[in-house]
């Protein structure tokens, strides 16, 4: 009587493991998407100082489980996916339950794949990629024009100098080095007036930097006061 106890008891377990197995065998993996497949961000753009969306990335992730851990991969050593100030990459799952905003930079220009591998608490999986295109930070163009101002006082010739034409595309401009007769003059401001009190042919200078502290070419003028 004992024996068929036990015989019957197998059974049901044998019966409830299988059940159980074909539950979880039968059961959608979670879903994962991004809101973009490829970023393209500038090298070593660290702080996001431009506020751009380019780096910023939206993992969605759906389960009926809702208890999901996402982790990253990336092989290069390049590529960072910041969460609240945490590097994702090759570290230990994120627990996730609906959407995770990150930001991404990266070293140096080329152009990388980061493996995504969602797992939700039965062991389901979906894996996909990101692909990063990182550019180089392109040089910034200085330019500038000069005009003479209409005030007048003894033995002073009042200049206004105007680099609001100098570019940069891929970011923006944050100092304007001027150079007048070898002496620096540095503004944060494209716009700026200097006086000069002696006639004769004056040197004027600039170059620019951006805002991942690259600087540009430095161009010249010259003015002539008579």
């Amino acid at each position: 009587m004992k024996t068929n106890i036990l015989i019957s008891l197998f059974f049901l377990l044998s019966a409830c493991s299988n059940k159980y197995e074909s539950i979880v065998n039968s059961a959608p993996a979670p879903g994962l998407s991004f809101n973009k497949d490829t970023i393209t961000i500038r090298e070593k753009d660290y702080s996001n100082i431009n506020w751009t969306n380019n780096g910023r990335l939206t993992f969605y992730c759906s389960s009926p489980n809702h208890e999901l851990n996402l982790q990253l991969s990336d092989t290069s050593g390049k590529v960072h996916i910041l969460y609240r100030g945490d590097d994702l990459i090759n570290k230990s799952p994120l627990p996730v339950i609906d959407s995770v905003l990150v930001f991404c930079n990266c070293d140096t220009p080329g152009i990388y794949s980061v493996d995504c591998l969602l797992t939700d608490r039965l062991g389901k999986v979906s894996q996909k990629q990101i692909i990063v295109r990182c550019l180089s930070n392109q040089p910034a163009r200085p330019s500038f024009l000069f005009s003479a101002l209409d005030t007048y006082q003894l033995q002073s010739w009042p200049y206004r100098f105007d680099a609001s034409l100098s570019q940069k595309p891929d970011g923006i401009i944050t100092t304007y080095h001027f150079s007048i007769n070898g002496q620096p003059v540095v503004s944060s401001v494209p716009v700026m007036d200097y006086v000069f009190h002696a006639k004769g042919t004056h040197e004027v200078g600039l170059f620019v930097t951006d805002d991942l502290g690259k600087n540009s070419d430095t161009i010249h003028q010259q003015i002539l006061i008579q």
